[in-house]
């Protein structure tokens, strides 16, 4: 029936394959930044065949949505298998995959072939080797006349050191037939309009928060930085280099003015004393971030030359200009993903807007789908 939960994880190996969806206990799939995404499926195995049949190796397909509104979720392989034979309860099988960024963990390397080369290029071209289609956008593209030096690290950690050196985000998009590699910019993800929004305790929306905790911390706020080096040619030290971190592109809450008319009406002073405080809360906030220092030092260790110097610059780090840390859980949501913004609504006027998720897990069980996330911003 249109709008009933659907699912499906499906197996397959040289042509063959095995739907499971009958026998699924549960099955979780969880994206971490800076880790390949993971998918674990727990499925009861009364006559102990799949055990036997599902092996390392072979690949695996798991859908979520509804019967009218489904897609392809989770795309990988099969690196772990259990088997669970218990005295008086039935067998059970429990598999653990991983997209295809996993295969870039595998083998270490040492290699430095990409003298005169940029970011992006370096970036396409390891990545191509191992995906179809890439998706590479830095908002400052350096040069590296000398290339870069790969030294016992798998492509994987050679990827994941060069998204965290130049303020990227990298991860693995799933589509309709076949996966695309990303590495793009924070600042570009952070730019971008939110394709989701989530409201805590609202029913007449269309996703639904159902908890959230949020901290905001000073310590965690991102400053400017300052960049320094030794040029390649002259052995001298390059001039310094500060980087522009953007003023935080905050979203109003449309439910402020509700929420303090609705306290008005309960306890009129109150609410007056608290409209004259978030009055002032900027101007302390901003005395604050000001007491903090205007930027911080980071000294590039290896040669590099001003221009390249400049063009790091124009990477922000820009997923924690508030110094904001949250969590949360919802309603299943497909289309929620990590490393991705969205839009929460209606947790406080200061907690609402716009924020990075780093971390989501989708979870299919007894007691129905639910999304857990944690964010920052």
């Amino acid at each position: 029936m249109a709008g009933d939960l659907y699912y499906r994880v499906s197996v397959t190996s040289s042509g063959a394959s095995y739907d499971m969806s009958d026998d699924l206990s549960s099955f979780t799939i969880e994206q971490v930044e800076g880790q390949p995404d993971s998918l674990v499926v727990e499925a009861a195995d009364p006559y102990k065949v799949l055990s036997h049949a599902i092996q390392e190796g072979m690949d695996v397909e798991a859908e979520l949505g509804t019967d009218d509104d489904h897609a392809v979720v989770f795309r990988g392989r099969i690196y772990k298998v259990d088997g669970s034979f218990p005295a008086e309860q039935t067998p059970t099988l429990r598999l653990q995959a991983y997209d295809p960024s996993m295969r870039m963990g595998l083998r270490t390397r040492n290699r430095n072939p990409w003298a005169g080369m940029t970011l992006s290029a370096i970036v396409a071209q390891v990545a191509g080797t191992y995906f179809p289609q890439t998706d590479v956008r830095v908002t400052g593209d350096p040069t590296f006349p000398n290339g870069l030096r790969q030294q016992e690290e798998t492509d994987l950690a050679f990827l994941l050191r060069l998204a965290r050196t130049y303020g990227c985000v990298m991860s693995v998009a799933v589509g309709a037939a076949s996966d695309t590699f990303r590495f793009v910019s924070q600042q570009t993800v952070m730019s971008a309009t939110p394709t989701l929004a989530l409201y805590y305790g609202r029913s007449d929306v269309d996703n639904r928060l159902l908890s959230f905790d949020s901290s905001a911390d000073s310590s965690k706020i991102e400053l400017p930085r300052v960049l320094s080096g030794i040029d390649y040619d002259t052995g001298q030290a390059t001039e310094l280099t500060t980087t522009d971190v953007a003023d935080p592109d905050d979203t109003d809450d449309p439910f402020v003015s509700e929420n303090l008319a609705a306290l008005a009406e309960n306890a009129p002073d109150k609410a007056g004393q608290l409209e004259q405080l978030i009055a002032t809360a900027a101007a302390s906030h901003a005395t604050l971030v000001t007491d903090l220092g205007t930027a911080v030092r980071e000294a590039n260790p290896s040669f590099t030359s001003e221009d390249q110097q400049a063009a790091i610059a124009n990477n922000q780090f820009s997923t924690s200009l508030f110094g904001m840390r949250g969590n949360g859980r919802s309603v299943g949501i497909r289309q929620l993903t990590a490393q991705s913004n969205i839009t929460l609504g209606d947790v406080g006027g200061r907690f609402s807007g716009s924020w990075f998720l780093s971390q989501v897990r989708h979870v299919l069980n007894g007691q129905g789908y639910m999304c857990e996330f944690e964010c920052r911003r």
